[in-house]
């Protein structure tokens, strides 16, 4: 379990996280959104321990993070950042196996067979679509073993199919007993979620259900606009319909994706 209790962060003498509270609880997926510049990546970093707060205090359960040696940090959390600086021409088979440095057992084929990427063993990760990337670098991340999972717009430049492909997975995961907390600019992408926060000028304004959320009033508050909610196509369950093919493909991949239910498949 992560615990944010009033984090501050403040970077050349100037306030960028106020007073940020949360607390993320096993088998929960839960979404940051915010507008850029709101200070969505550093409380990812501060959270996973790259940045020391100026105030509060990042708790494990009840262990504050920064008494925790690096190995069993990688054992408790893992983070995947929005820009990758892994630029190696290893084959994607080597870059998940990089994963398992702070497992007890590891199983790099097994994860890959999980996210449906075994077809990527061989290929060079450079020689990877963006998409395919992500999910390969996904995939180290759930080698780690890690029970807490942080990550940096994990579909940002993707197209629809390959941000939806992502999703199910982060979703699967968090079913199977992971917390999984994510930043985001797609607010359909909302549907996937348990929870979301609504995060401007370093400060949770809100926090809740996607429902309780995304109202037309908290989005014009955070992002300046009049949103046509519409365009976040919420069904009673909380969770995006899926078509016949796209249920298949989550069957492929072998994961418990959500159907339409909100149940696995």
């Amino acid at each position: 379990m992560l615990k944010l209790r009033g984090i501050g962060l403040s970077l050349h003498g100037r306030e960028i996280l106020k007073g940020i509270s949360l607390s993320l609880f096993p088998s929960t997926l839960a979404c940051l959104f915010g507008p850029n510049g709101a200070g969505k990546t550093l409380l990812l970093e501060t959270a996973a321990g790259l940045r020391r707060p100026s105030c509060g205090q990042v708790l494990l359960g009840e262990v504050p993070l920064h008494l925790l040696s690096h190995k069993e940090r990688a054992k408790k959390l893992a983070f995947l950042p929005q820009r990758s600086s892994f630029f190696f021409p290893f084959p994607a088979e080597e870059v998940v196996s990089m994963g398992c440095f702070a497992a007890d057992g590891c199983f790099p084929l097994k994860v890959m067979e999980k996210v449906g990427i075994m077809h990527l063993r061989g290929r060079l990760f450079t020689e990877l679509s963006e998409g395919e990337k992500k999910l390969v670098l996904i995939a180290k991340i759930l080698a780690q073993g890690a029970d807490l999972l942080l990550l940096d717009e994990p579909a940002s430049n993707l197209d629809l199919k390959n941000q939806h492909m992502i999703y199910r997975i982060l979703k699967a995961v968090s079913r199977e007993g992971k917390a999984v907390l994510v930043s985001e600019h797609n607010l359909s992408l909302a549907n996937f979620c348990e929870r979301v926060y609504l995060i401007d000028q370093g400060e949770i304004k809100k926090g809740g259900s996607p429902r309780e959320v995304l109202s037309e009033e908290n989005i014009r508050k955070v992002f300046s606009i009049s949103p046509d909610l519409s365009d976040i196509p919420f069904n009673p369950q909380g969770f995006p319909s899926k078509s016949s093919s796209s249920e298949s493909a989550d069957k492929k991949a072998g994961l418990p994706f959500p159907g339409p239910d909100g149940l696995s498949n």
